[in-house]
């Protein structure tokens, strides 16, 4: 050992310590900050320079990884193309749309840079949804408790504050298989409450469209988990899934929106431009598909184009004056990337979800308990955007852009398989 590795393996496991705090904050600094998430992603950017600067002694990847996330990469780049063409197309620079296409393209900088990081060091940041969902419980209690009413929350509105706190509360249930401290029974009963008080917090948002994304979070649990689960976890799994369905149906302000839901859907039927939640939402689905049949190729353009537009539909007696004035996206992703950057926006969008997808769902067979876990909890960050942004726009926000980017982007590092005599990088020993 010469006189300069000692200091030079201190600052690398010092820095790849600091990369794991920084990554593991975001979700708590999403919900309790206006600000927070986007200098959270900003330092974990500068960070991952950083880490891609300096030597590391990280194990190879396997064979054919580094083209899968070339492809990956490609993949998420299409957003990017499909915003810059259609703003050039249209003669609109609207800088914060190309940076949000950028910062979802980030993905692949910050993944490159976790493989420098030891996993066993990286899989630390999976405690960050911990207190993300104390928190969100306890912001979210109060205002209930305060109010009277459905909480209404100042980082995000109700639905994707909701969305966001069961996804953390899944996350935590699925790491109860991924041990970091020594503690490990002590972890194991905060994992498990913790995802119980996600799911509890998320059902007093009243928050109906996140309901759908339930199914498919068992269906990746039981996926990842099943042949490895003795009869009684199951039975537990289940249990815990019909106790959810059950506070769901039986909770009377939940039950009431969902009975308001359906009797909206009905009234549409008789006045489509009638001002209620359902209608609301589709009017402006409706309205989008009027823009993707003029503008299918390049959209009608970002920036104020949009509600523009909506203000013509209105006065074509198409959407209500209502909708018009007040709404500027359409509470769906697709319909929106469609209707506003034409064909690469849907199609990148997609690839958005799919291209990181199609890397997590083969690692659910292959590789280590802790590997495939990982990509458990990765494919249900995709599943669950995807579902989310079915009702919601849950990337119409920069600070859920960057989430998205670095948490799935930890999750492919912490569950890319490695050799069998491949040893944990040392720069942090």
């Amino acid at each position: 050992m010469t006189p300069l590795s000692l200091p030079t393996s201190r600052t690398t496991g010092l820095l790849a310590g600091a990369y794991a705090v920084v990554l593991g904050a975001l979700p708590t600094l999403l919900m309790i900050t206006m600000e927070g998430g986007s200098a959270g992603f900003y330092l974990a950017i500068l960070l991952s320079v950083v880490l891609l600067l300096v030597p590391s002694a990280a194990p190879r990847l396997l064979p054919g990884s580094a083209r899968r996330y070339a492809w990956m990469g490609i993949g998420m780049g299409v957003m990017l193309a499909g915003v810059l063409i259609s703003l050039g197309v249209h003669g609109i620079w609207k800088g914060s749309e190309v940076e949000k296409a950028a910062r979802l393209l980030s993905m692949l900088l910050i993944l490159f840079a976790a493989l420098r990081v030891p996993r066993r060091i990286l899989a630390r940041a999976m405690l960050g949804t911990l207190p993300a969902v104390w928190a969100a419980a306890a912001i979210i209690g109060w205002l209930a408790l305060e109010t009277g009413v459905r909480p209404a929350t100042q980082q995000f509105n109700a639905v994707t504050y909701g969305d966001l706190t069961l996804l953390f509360g899944v996350l935590s249930l699925l790491s109860l298989g991924l041990p970091v401290t020594r503690f490990t029974r002590i972890e194991a009963t905060l994992k498990l409450l913790t995802g119980i008080l996600g799911l509890v917090a998320f059902l007093w948002t009243q928050t109906r469209g996140g309901l759908l994304a339930i199914p498919c979070f068992l269906l990746i649990g039981l996926l990842v988990m099943g042949r490895r689960l003795g009869r009684m976890k199951i039975l537990l799994g289940l249990v815990l899934a019909a106790g959810v369905g059950i506070i769901a149906t039986h909770d009377g302000a939940l039950r009431d929106r969902i009975d308001a839901g359906v009797s909206e859907y009905g009234d549409c039927s008789a006045d489509h431009l009638a001002d209620t939640s359902v209608c609301i939402r589709l009017q402006l689905w409706t309205a989008a598909g009027y823009m993707i049949r003029e503008q299918p190729v390049f959209g009608v353009g970002g920036g104020d184009r949009f509600r523009q537009e909506l203000e013509r539909l209105a006065g074509q007696g198409k959407v209500s004056a209502m909708v018009a004035r007040d709404f500027g996206e359409t509470h769906n992703d697709l319909l929106y990337f469609l209707a506003t950057y034409g064909v690469l926006g849907g199609l990148g969008l997609v690839l958005v979800y799919v291209a990181p997808a199609l890397v997590f769902v083969p690692r659910l067979w292959r590789g280590d308990e802790r590997s495939r876990l990982h990509a458990a909890a990765g494919l249900s960050i995709c599943v669950a955007f995807a579902v989310f942004g079915v009702t919601e726009m849950m990337l119409r926000d920069m600070r859920t852009a960057s989430f998205y980017a670095a948490w799935v982007a930890l999750l492919l590092a912490l569950s890319e398989p490695r050799r069998a005599d491949q040893a944990e990088a040392s720069t942090a020993s």
